[in-house]
């Protein structure tokens, strides 16, 4: 076995190797993404791209420390213990400046998701409590013996392959673990996102030793998440050592200080850090989960098994591991006027509209965005251009809408997920309006939709309701 997996993980030219008990996690069938379908060559690709990731930590951590070898323990124990020494002064530092910290995390944060300041509420909170770890789900639900007692309830099968609930229920767990791995590697560049010019000017004029001490911590916490299995398994197992939070709730909280407003957004992030990067991960992991709600199944039931058996603190360490390489091999697939200057906030509505494609399909594209073979590549790329533009439609449509509003504040907040995705509420009532310009738009939207595996509502309303949009009255 310890041939196999030396055989199998690509550690280059680094002379550093990840913690033996992790070597045998990426080697084991069992591992959270072992089975998922968009691993094509199974724990092969899982070893791929956690290696690869390993490669380019192991490389940052040199270059930040100025040590060619970091094999060592002893030297990853004087690098880890320095890393410690440094947080007081960042902690006393940072304390002086915690609502000018608070507010440039949240402009980076939105700047670097490109989302618009107004689809969100964000509540930054730079280490003003003790994280409370107590609502966290530690482990997955269990509902089997329910299942036994009363029928699974049935859901329709998708048009092309008759499945059963339990394969449906798989798919789904499998698609939004992609999801979440995507969502973390998003976040990933949180920590770093004090690299930019323009914040470390502002991180500058507080104190010139802010950034170099953030680089060293960010660079070591990588590291650890690699070699330190015993360590990473047991705080995510307990919460102990978590110095983040982020939490998605219902933006109700105001209104009887401010009356009835329903010109605001209806997602309220409340994001916790302990320091700065920390502090910048949490918020565009809720930017992120609050996109990632679309893909999430519309049948309640459903839904609430996949969240239950998926969305867990456990599984986050892997997704921190694998998903900025998948999100990377994403970006790589990604047609180059996606990431264009002149389209500058449209990814966000590239993404609503792909976690919407339903499971089957969902895997299949990732998974040849993320194979070593380019003819697979290049069919991602394809079918991320037909996103791209339905995605460019979708944003012009919301860029009109609000021009011709009666205000710029009109009610045209893409949900994350509160109100279509709430337990009470299985469906979200939007009153249609009929309009005879549109008609030519949707016909041509059609065929295109329905490659996707999307179903177009019967009406414009109806379509940008499902994105949480209602139109200006």
């Amino acid at each position: 076995m310890a041939k196999k997996i030396k055989e199998q993980l690509d550690y280059g030219n680094r002379p550093e190797r990840m913690d033996p008990n992790l070597e045998r996690k990426l080697a084991s069938p069992e591992n959270l993404y072992a089975q998922n379908p968009a691993m094509r060559k199974g724990t092969e690709d899982v070893q791929r791209l956690i290696s690869n990731r390993f490669q380019k930590v192991a490389e940052k951590l040199s270059e930040v420390t100025g040590i060619e070898n970091l094999s060592s323990q002893q030297t990853q124990g004087m690098v880890y213990q320095e890393m410690m020494r440094k947080l007081p002064s960042i902690m006393r530092i940072e304390a002086q400046h915690r609502e000018e910290l608070e507010q440039l995390a949240i402009q980076a944060s939105l700047e670097e998701t490109e989302v618009p300041e107004d689809w969100f509420k964000i509540e930054a909170l730079l280490n003003r409590q003790p994280i409370n770890t107590g609502d966290f789900r530690m482990k997955p639900e269990k509902d089997k013996e329910e299942e036994e007692e009363d029928e699974s309830p049935e859901i329709p099968s998708f048009d092309v392959e008759d499945l059963t609930d339990e394969e449906i229920l798989e798919l789904e767990k499998h698609k939004r673990n992609i999801i979440n791995a995507i969502v973390q590697g998003a976040a990933k560049r949180g920590h770093y996102v004090f690299q930019k010019p323009d914040i470390k000017a502002r991180l500058d004029e507080i104190n010139p030793s802010l950034y170099r001490d953030y680089l060293g911590i960010m660079a070591i916490n990588d590291f650890l998440y690699f070699t330190m299995e015993q360590m990473i398994e047991m705080m995510s197992q307990t919460g102990q050592g978590v110095a983040g939070k982020v939490k998605l709730q219902d933006n109700d909280d105001d209104e009887e200080e401010g009356g009835e407003d329903e010109d605001k957004p209806d997602t309220k992030i409340v994001a916790e850090g302990m320091i700065f990067p920390i502090l910048c991960h949490e918020i565009i992991k809720g930017i992120e989960e609050g996109k990632g709600r679309y893909g999430l199944p519309k049948d309640m039931e459903l839904r609430k098994k996949v969240q239950g058996q998926v969305d867990i603190l456990s599984n986050e360490p892997m997704q921190l591991r694998i998903g900025p390489e998948i999100v990377e091999k994403i970006r790589y697939a990604l047609p180059d006027e996606l990431v264009d200057d002149s389209n500058q906030g449209l990814i966000p509505w590239f993404h609503i509209l792909l976690y919407q494609i339903p499971a089957k399909e969902f895997l299949k594209i990732i998974g040849n965005a993320i194979s070593e073979d380019e003819s697979k590549i290049k069919m991602a790329t394809s079918k991320f251009k037909e996103i791209m533009k339905e995605a460019m439609k979708m944003k012009s449509d919301f860029d009109n809408f609000r021009e011709d509003g009666e205000s710029d504040d009109s009610n045209l907040y893409p949900s994350s997920g509160f109100s279509s995705y709430d337990d009470d509420d299985e469906d979200v009532d939007y009153a249609p309006e009929e309009e005879d310009d549109d008609e030519d738009y949707l016909a041509d939207m059609d065929d295109y939709l329905d490659s996707l595996g999307i179903n177009r509502p019967d009406n414009l309303d109806d379509l940008l309701g499902g994105l949480g949009i209602s139109r200006p009255k």
